[in-house]
């Protein structure tokens, strides 16, 4: 869906609105259709972003129409299953209405379409902290830092949410006094605790904000696409580029780096598809000669590169 497209459609609900509002409700059911006939998805999480917005009326009477909102998104989902962003919304909605156990099954059926959607993963790992099943969600911190170890809201709940150094859940809280899932002491106690962080770092994580700047800039990327920018999610799907494209980003990468890269491996980074053009370039970094990082972190990626080669 364009953003071009998105913008028409909100146009048209708003038209429709102002029908509503003058009593003509042919006119409005006219604008609802050209939209559905745009975007049927998109239209109808529009709908439910203005009929949850509606607070009108009791308590009561607001969450009945936030339950409908929430059941006429659901059955959007199931009808478009492919669109992740209705799964995020229904996910979103589900838990304002504080029913976490729908949104894992949200979240789980977003994530059989795309498991590599960050934000589903950030939205399954709070639900489970929210239900107390931190084993579960150490687990899905753990995998959405592997595929985007530098995204916002992965960073957030790693500060958060650190884990048990005895069984390797994640404390509900920053401060907690015990692990809930065996009693051990926790950070609220002086206990050592471990980052979901430091079972991921690798050179790949070193590296990898700089080159996705590189990368951003020497493509004219939007910068909410730069803040997602992942090896393992967006550049397999996102970005499929032409020849001169890798090669705009070999150039842009060689002047970054220069003399850093060990040259046998920098002449031997497949050109022509771009997740792999990177990895290679990643690979090919040798921390020993680059002096641009601080010393401690050079060593964290010296270590994985010697590992790796």
């Amino acid at each position: 869906m364009s953003q071009n497209h998105e913008e028409t459609i909100i146009e048209m609900v708003n038209q429709s609105g102002q029908a509503v509002m003058v009593g003509n409700s042919v006119k409005a059911e006219e604008w609802l259709t050209r939209a559905r006939q745009l975007d049927p998805v998109t239209c109808e999480l529009e709908l439910a972003k203005r009929a949850w917005a509606n607070q009108a009326g009791s308590a009561a009477e607001v969450r009945r129409r936030r339950e409908s909102v929430v059941a006429r998104l659901g059955g959007v989902a199931v009808a478009a299953p492919d669109r992740i962003d209705a799964w995020r919304a229904l996910a979103d909605y589900l838990n304002q209405l504080g029913n976490h156990e729908g949104v894992l099954r949200a979240t789980a059926s977003g994530l059989k379409r795309d498991p590599t959607s960050i934000e589903l993963w950030v939205r399954r790992t709070r639900a489970q902290i929210a239900l107390a099943q931190l084993d579960s969600a150490a687990r899905s911190l753990r995998h959405a830092t592997k595929l985007a170890p530098t995204h916002d809201a992965v960073e957030a709940l790693i500060r958060v949410h650190p884990m048990c150094a005895n069984c390797g859940a994640l404390f509900d809280t920053a401060g907690a006094d015990t692990c809930k899932m065996c009693g051990h002491d926790g950070p609220g106690r002086g206990a050592v605790v471990r980052s979901v962080r430091a079972k991921n770092s690798s050179k790949f994580d070193v590296y990898f904000p700089r080159v996705r700047d590189v990368i951003a800039d020497s493509l004219n990327m939007p910068d909410r696409i730069k803040k997602q920018l992942t090896l393992d999610t967006l550049l397999k799907r996102h970005l499929k580029r032409t020849n001169q494209q890798c090669a705009n980003v070999l150039r842009a990468l060689s002047k970054e780096f220069g003399a850093a890269f060990d040259e046998p491996l920098f002449h031997s980074a497949v050109v022509g598809f771009l997740d792999l053009l990177i990895a290679d370039l990643i690979r090919a970094i040798n921390p020993k000669k680059d002096n641009t990082i601080d010393t401690g972190i050079r060593q964290k990626a010296l270590a994985d590169h010697i590992t790796r080669s």
